[in-house]
């Protein structure tokens, strides 16, 4: 309505202003016919606002109708959501009741269970005339014979599955390796043996009243033996190096022929001089082996010694050389560390060097010597440990011992004396007896100490027990004693009937 009387005002306006403006500009029309022109156009206009209230009011209708239904429908929903609620409130209410009787229910049957326990513990103990304590110590017992069971048992699987894991894998490497390395062996003995031309040379290196040989064998600090063989002089020392000091000088003086305590005294000092040279030599030969060009020079000095050590009949320089190259072929098979391995097989036996100056095992000077030289600690470790009395603490030690034990077991690279053998293999019976106790009745060390057989009292002990007794034995050897190669132990029980039919 508002927009009609808008629209009449403005059709009035207009008219005054169109009666204005012909009145102003003096048009000659008549009054009727400008009021007649201007009441249609309002109507026209009329008509026309009519019409579009009339769409205004359908289209608010229309609206209004789409909002009656949605605020419908978002009671709906709410009124829905309300039952939902009111009803999931009525089941937690009714479940909590259900949880508190099963609560009051459990606690119920659990005092029941508890004075049902004491009423049977009473009447087993009754029934049984055991105690409590007497029952328990039973039952521990019988626990303990099932956990030996059970240990026998998974030492069977577990040496069952190395086996089948591991044999073929570690044939492979060690053939490879073994077959990599070659290496001539040469016993060493305490006796140097030097050929003369003639035997009045003997009587030159006497001297008069035996001053020259005096004079060499004070300098020199070895025994000089003239009266063994014909045309030969011999040269005897504990030490090696001794030893070769005094060959190379008593070289010297038969080639130049002029043998006095003076020529002697300069002959000796040059062999020093000419073995220091050899030693450094020796040094870097082996320092090359072991891919260790910026070694120490005092570590230098050491293991170039080693050409004039010896172990059971084996020189240090061939053993370390051979060892080196085991052990890193092993290295490289198993993906471990080559480089550490090598310098652990070079210095592993550099302890043998001093050990005449320190009362210690070899391998504890050894690693007290790496120790010095500020060497990392799993070098150290791999270097003191590889006879397994120190634990490894890495791969790479453990492959510097199984090298060192594949060197040693060679046929042929170590010669034992017999009364070191004697002893070793006391040694190893002595162990299975201790390990063993009073249900061996035999111990029996066969195939030169590489096998130990121990016969058990059958009826003192179970096949489950001899299995877990075996493990202690070995065990207890690996740790304990030293000897080349490896030994096996064989644990026998055997039940025998007899009967004489007379």
């Amino acid at each position: 309505m508002e927009t009609i009387l808008l629209l009449l005002g403005g059709l009035l306006v207009g008219v005054g202003v169109s009666f204005g403006y012909f009145k102003f500009r003096k048009v000659d029309v008549s009054k009727e016919k400008i009021l007649e022109d201007a009441r249609k156009e309002a109507q026209k206009k009329l008509k026309k606002a009519d019409e579009e209230a009339n769409a205004l009011m359908k289209e608010s209708e229309t609206l209004a109708k789409k909002v009656r239904k949605e605020s419908l429908e978002q009671e709906n929903i709410l009124l829905e959501r309300e039952q939902a609620i009111n009803k999931r409130s009525k089941m937690l209410d009714g479940k909590s009741e259900s949880l508190e009787k099963e609560k009051d229910s459990v606690k119920s049957t659990k005092k029941q269970l508890e004075e049902n326990r004491l009423r049977l513990k009473k009447e087993l103990e009754k029934i049984s005339n055991l105690t409590r304590d007497e029952a328990r110590e039973k039952l521990l017992k019988e626990v303990d014979e099932d956990l030996l069971n059970y240990k026998a048992k998974k030492i069977r699987e577990a040496e069952a599955e190395v086996k089948e894991v591991s044999q073929e894998k570690a044939k492979e490497i060690l053939v490879d390796t073994m077959q990599s390395i070659e290496t001539d062996y040469v016993s060493e003995t305490t006796t140097s043996v030097i050929k003369l031309s003639d035997e009045k040379v003997k009587g030159r290196i006497i001297g008069k009243d035996g001053r020259n040989i005096r004079a060499f064998e004070k300098v020199t600090g070895v025994d000089v033996v003239v009266d063994e063989a014909p045309n030969a002089i011999g040269v005897s020392s504990f030490d090696p190096l001794r030893r070769e000091i005094a060959r190379v000088a008593l070289e010297k003086l038969i080639k130049d022929g002029r043998i006095h305590p003076g020529s002697i005294e300069d002959e000796v000092r040059k062999a020093k001089n000419e073995i220091a040279q050899e030693i450094k030599k020796n040094g870097m030969i082996l320092a090359e082996e072991a891919d260790w060009p910026g070694i120490d020079p005092g570590l230098l000095k050491l293991i170039g010694k080693m050409k004039y050590r010896s172990s059971y009949g084996q020189s240090l320089m061939d053993h370390t050389t051979e060892l080196i190259r085991i052990g890193s072929s092993i290295a490289s098979s198993l993906n471990a560390d080559v480089d550490l391995v090598k310098k652990a097989c070079l210095l592993h036996d550099v302890g043998k060097v001093l050990s005449h100056k320190i009362d210690q095992p070899h391998h504890h000077i050894s690693g007290q010597v790496a120790r010095k030289y500020n060497l990392p600690e799993k070098l150290v470790n791999a270097i003191e440990s590889h006879h397994l009395d120190i634990d490894t603490q890495s791969v790479e030690a453990v492959i510097v011992h199984i090298a060192d034990a594949i060197s040693g077991a060679r046929p042929g690279a170590r010669r034992d004396t017999y009364e070191a053998y004697i002893k070793r293999v006391e040694a190893i019976e002595n162990v299975a007896k201790e390990v063993g106790g009073e249900k061996l009745d035999e111990v029996f060390a066969i195939h030169a100490g590489r096998e130990i057989r121990v016969i058990v009292k059958p009826k003192e002990t179970t096949d489950d027990q001899i299995t877990v007794m075996a493990k202690d034995i070995a065990t207890e050897i690996q740790k304990s004693q030293t000897y080349p190669g490896t030994i096996q132990v064989t644990v026998i029980r055997e039940n025998r009937a007899i009967e004489v039919a007379s």
